[in-house]
């Protein structure tokens, strides 16, 4: 991770503006702690991907502080979504636009796309890049290099590697990262993961489980689904696995997760 951070801020010295990708289920949970020091300065536009998943708007996020010159809100899987996002990186950076335009120059904007691991950075560059394609996937860790991509002759984007921080000062934020797949499952306890999980989401929306599961505990959804092996053992990963997936894919609900920061 601290050799992926090098790496942008190399290459922030010879880009325009930053877009920082953030789950909408946890925006604040998604943002570096270091955020000031990291963009230094430079114009930051916050993109909230997966906002179809979220239960509220950006603008009604609790006690969101963080600095930023626009907000975004989208689905970066839908066609045409992402041209949103370059009128907004159009507008933050008009001025440097219309200088250049003065002199007779045409402004080729560079912007880095950074943000956890499995935001959908990849997904939103391939929206916009049409044939020009990143690796992208639902799993953490996907993007391994920095790769510029052209959208347009008058932009290109630098998608870069998922960062995380070497620890977490609030456990409710690592939980959190954990529970939208921005923490590999496979360096997790998946099983106790999804067990806070469950506690997790009755706090916010107390019938989610029952609605979903028609089961009450971790428990009772192994029996219900079948999730029992030799000798009547519940398949407890299994189990977890399934939670886990349901989740991420919105099958439980739309959810704010740092409304339990």
């Amino acid at each position: 991770m601290k050799s992926a951070l090098d790496e942008v801020r190399a290459e922030l010295k010879i880009c325009d503006c930053i877009i920082y990708m953030l789950d909408a289920r946890c925006p604040k949970s998604c943002v570096n702690p270091k955020y000031e020091e990291f963009v230094a300065r430079k114009p930051v536009l916050f993109v909230l991907n997966k906002a179809d998943l979220a239960k509220t708007s950006f603008r009604e996020v609790k006690g969101w502080d963080i600095r930023g010159d626009g907000a975004v809100e989208l689905d970066s899987t839908r066609t045409g979504a992402g041209q949103r996002v370059v009128k907004a990186v159009n507008e933050i950076l008009k001025s440097k636009i219309q200088a250049a335009s003065a002199k007779g120059i045409k402004k080729t904007v560079r912007a880095v796309v950074i943000g956890v691991t499995n935001c959908g950075k990849s997904t939103f560059i391939n929206n916009l890049a049409a044939g020009r394609k990143t690796q992208a996937a639902n799993r953490p860790g996907v993007t391994r290099t920095k790769q510029w991509v052209p959208v347009t002759d008058f932009l290109w984007l630098l998608d870069t590697p998922g960062t995380l921080w070497p620890k977490f000062d609030n456990p409710q934020v690592a939980k959190n990262l954990a529970y939208i797949g921005s923490i590999k499952d496979d360096i997790l306890d998946i099983v106790a993961v999804a067990k806070d999980l469950l506690v997790d989401l009755k706090k916010l929306a107390p019938a989610c489980i029952k609605n979903r599961f028609d089961a009450e505990t971790f428990e009772d959804i192994c029996k219900k689904r079948g999730y029992i092996l030799k000798g009547g053992v519940l398949d407890q990963e299994r189990a977890a696995k399934a939670i886990l997936t349901e989740f991420r894919a919105g099958k439980l609900g739309r959810f704010n997760l740092d409304e339990l920061i």
